[in-house]
């Protein structure tokens, strides 16, 4: 099948608010850039917000000023906090630091008369000519092995489509096996650089291939889900009133148990069973893998959290288990993990270690052992993006499938 790069790549560390509602102020972006910069050249202020984008790498537009600066402005609702960076519309273009590496997102709240001055210091090499993105070449895609496309999947129960892309273990067609089936969310960062956020993938594919070549895990179908605009509703299941967004979960797990999952059982050879499901997800993936798996413990059998945005509506999942007798936790595996550095990246996470901590104690209060039912990861200096996720990856695939789990 023809592939597409899927039009929607949302960072998967956003959590500022993602819907306008009443009392909108008027905000100005004043923006120095980099004096290598074209003239002609088109910022843009791209966010966590519908007006900013929603992380899709354009946003709002600024123009050059005679006195050099760019400048453009934009309605929001009044106190929202945003987060941003800015671009010269899209990802292959972000500002960097004086040395070419990643800075961490941008901040302010949203107030009348508000001014929001930044300074870039460089842009990122690949987009430094980003302003003749039709002379530029498609991104190289970074798919290893036998990867199947469903493009614009579907969905009754959340009205829209999305990108449905299908890792299958080496001679699948020359075999009659049926194999488990794990289902990851952020389907486009998992098997290709040049569909991921920032060019970076999670290397899942490559890190299956390997695992199965060895022999250490069991050969399986990984079936990646891409994500869509609507990414934060969709991927938790209240809604958070401080960040103005939240709530779809629900219909997101139906989506997943009710139309991807027998889709898939339709067309591939798989071992549809519960105890050959599951689901995983890092940021608020792993918050609504946890979820589901909470909800549909007669459907999946293994959950890897990762990096799991645990804080969503003031630590609403912490304290509905922390109060609950948990018994469905005894027939799922569970992968966890977290950075140490999340924190001191991503302010939302300055005390992710502690939270997930507190999801390893309920754990063992509802009976699971450590190294048999469920894996915990502390990752010393761990940060919270793609690159970090794909370098561990192949530790939560060998927890969950290893062939002779007793080794792991």
């Amino acid at each position: 099948m023809t592939k597409k790069s899927v039009a929607w790549i949302v960072l998967a560390f956003a959590f500022a608010p993602s819907e306008v509602g009443a009392g909108e102020v008027d905000v100005e972006f004043i923006v120095e850039a980099p004096r290598d910069t074209p003239k002609d050249a088109v910022l843009h202020i791209s966010g966590g917000a519908p007006a900013l984008g929603n992380w899709s790498g354009s946003g709002v537009k600024l123009r050059r000023q005679d006195d050099g600066t760019w400048r453009g402005r934009v309605k929001l609702p009044d106190a929202q906090s945003v987060e941003f960076k800015i671009t010269r519309g899209d990802w292959r273009s972000v500002e960097k630091d004086a040395t070419g590496g990643e800075i961490a997102n941008r901040k302010f709240t949203a107030a009348s008369g508000l001014t929001v001055r930044a300074k870039v210091a460089r842009w990122a090499e690949e987009g430094k000519h980003a302003d003749r993105a039709a002379a530029r070449p498609p991104a190289k895609s970074t798919e290893t092995g036998d990867i199947r496309l469903h493009e614009a999947f579907e969905s009754r129960h959340l009205g829209n489509r999305r990108d449905i892309l299908v890792y299958l273990p080496p001679d699948y067609d020359k075999r009659k096996d049926r194999y488990p089936v794990l289902y990851m969310h952020d389907g486009q960062n998992v098997f290709d650089a040049a569909t991921s956020f920032l060019g970076i993938e999670w290397k899942a594919d490559e890190h299956a291939e390997r695992l199965i070549h060895d022999g250490r895990i069991a050969p399986m179908i990984i079936v990646a889900i891409a994500n869509t605009p609507d990414r934060m509703n969709e991927y938790t299941m209240v809604r958070d009133k401080s960040r103005g967004a939240g709530g779809r979960g629900g219909a997101y797990a139906k989506f997943l148990v009710e139309e991807v999952k027998p889709f898939i059982d339709r067309t591939y050879r798989t071992n549809p069973g519960r105890e050959h499901t599951g689901v995983a997800g890092s940021s608020l993936g792993g918050l609504i893998s946890l979820e589901i798996c909470r909800r549909y413990p007669e459907v999946f059998s293994h959950c890897g959290v990762i990096s799991p945005a645990l804080m969503w509506n003031d630590d609403a999942i912490l304290r509905e288990l922390e109060s609950s007798d948990n018994a469905w936790m005894k027939r799922v595996k569970f992968w966890v993990d977290m950075g140490t550095a999340e924190g001191r990246q991503i302010e939302s996470f300055n005390a992710a270690v502690k939270r997930t901590r507190r999801l390893v104690e309920i754990l063992d209060k509802a009976g699971l052992s450590r190294g048999r039912d469920y894996e915990y990861m502390e990752v010393e200096g761990g940060q919270h993006n793609e690159a970090a996720w794909a370098a561990r990856f192949d530790r939560v695939l060998l927890f969950l499938y290893a062939i002779d789990e007793s080794s792991e």
